[in-house]
């Protein structure tokens, strides 16, 4: 008898024990932005727009993780009514994750009028330029079947749009491939990166880093302002960052459903600890090839001196983030066209804007050398966030 009471006060202190340190978890972690954050230095002038299609030269929209829209999806129909506005002087790239959740598989290829095909009617139907990159699950999320289904999804899309290019890098290739928008009288260098090719384990075209990273020093010596594009991005608060809110410590079974709110407290708290710091996802930060990855391009991009304006844009998060670069001028995270996949983020130091909420980005080069950011999302007052990026 004396031996089981003893068993019960153990369990017992190390319940309370555990209900103590969740407290004081979810005391740090705090919410996701599910309204807009904005740093303390943005003024309410620049939560709202501002013309400029009087001097617009060239719009670039930015739209990543668009695989699985809902019917009738309002960030879709927000981002034609944009590319509407100007489509001879505006080009849509949309940020990899065409197609989920497994890609243009020969299991999924049947999926692809419901996937593929709202966005690139968006494309079509603006009478405009898109330019498709891929993600990883347009690499079948890393599975051995990936390098073909990105080759099919790559078929696929450059059957159905007329104006070149129309996804790149080509042919699984890591990149980076280099354009300059628009021709003739271009005012920004763009540079493709498939990011995925990095952290891809199966079948891929090879190609040596050095020969990347050479390659991509060459592109970066230009006096014209640099729009860099990658799936992946560089930094975040979102979670491949890192950051769980209390809804993901408490009722951790949805993240494989959104609507199981089941409380598991406690245990639900080691998921997030796990993932980050045990059983590391490539796909995350915190995992080794993507480390490196960051590493190097950082690395690269902090040997560029000529351009007066470097910019990196990604998808991957489902949520919208505008960072403040450390080797970059600016980050942009613009990853959500799916109004069912949002998820959580935070802010640091250096997060100029944060929301967990479908939308997109515009960046537009006017015709007197200023370069404008819009954050826009589908909803009554548009436009979140207006930045001068270059005066």
């Amino acid at each position: 008898m004396k031996t089981l009471n003893k068993r019960s006060r153990l369990l017992w202190s190390i319940f309370i024990l555990g209900l103590i340190v969740q407290v004081v978890q979810l005391t740090f972690v705090g919410c996701s932005h599910t309204t807009p954050y904005y740093h303390p230095d943005i003024p309410a002038n620049e939560r709202q727009d501002i013309a400029t299609e009087g001097t617009l030269h060239y719009r670039i929209l930015l739209l990543g993780d668009g695989g699985q829209p809902t019917q009738d999806e309002p960030v879709l129909k927000t981002l034609q009514s944009w590319a509407e506005k100007a489509p001879e002087k505006t080009t849509i790239i949309f940020l990899g994750d065409n197609m989920y959740p497994d890609g243009m598989t020969e299991q999924k290829k049947h999926e692809a009028p419901a996937r593929l095909d709202p966005q690139l009617e968006v494309v079509k139907s603006a009478d405009t330029h898109g330019l498709f990159i891929p993600g990883n699950h347009d690499w079948t999320n890393g599975k051995e079947e990936g390098y073909h289904a990105l080759l099919a999804q790559e078929q696929y899309i450059n059957e159905n749009l007329t104006r070149e290019p129309k996804f790149l890098p080509k042919s699984g290739s890591p990149g980076p491939v280099m354009l300059e928008l628009p021709m003739p009288n271009p005012v920004v260098r763009l540079i493709v990166l498939d990011t995925q090719w990095w952290l891809h384990q199966h079948e891929k075209p090879e190609k040596e880093t050095k020969a990347i990273i050479e390659e991509l020093k060459n592109f970066l010596d230009t006096d014209l302002p640099i729009l860099v594009v990658g799936h992946h991005p560089l930094q975040s608060y979102g979670v491949h960052g890192g950051f769980f809110d209390w809804k993901a410590h408490l009722f951790p079974v949805r993240i494989a459903k959104k609507w199981l709110w089941v409380p598991v407290p406690i245990v639900g708290s080691l998921y997030p600890l796990v993932r980050w710091y045990v059983v590391k996802s490539d796909q995350d930060l915190s995992g080794t090839l993507n480390k490196y990855m960051v590493a190097q391009l950082n690395d690269t991009f902090s040997t560029s001196k000529k351009t007066p304006l470097l910019i990196y844009a990604s998808g991957h998060e489902h949520s919208l983030q505008v960072l403040k670069g450390d080797v970059t001028d600016y980050l942009l995270v613009s990853g959500l066209a799916s109004s069912e996949k949002a998820t959580e983020v935070s802010h640091g130091d250096n997060t100029l804007f944060a929301h967990q909420h479908t939308g997109f980005m515009a960046i537009d080069y006017l015709t007197d050398g200023r370069i404008l950011l819009r954050v826009i999302e589908p909803a009554k007052k548009e436009v979140q966030l207006h930045l001068w990026l270059q005066r």
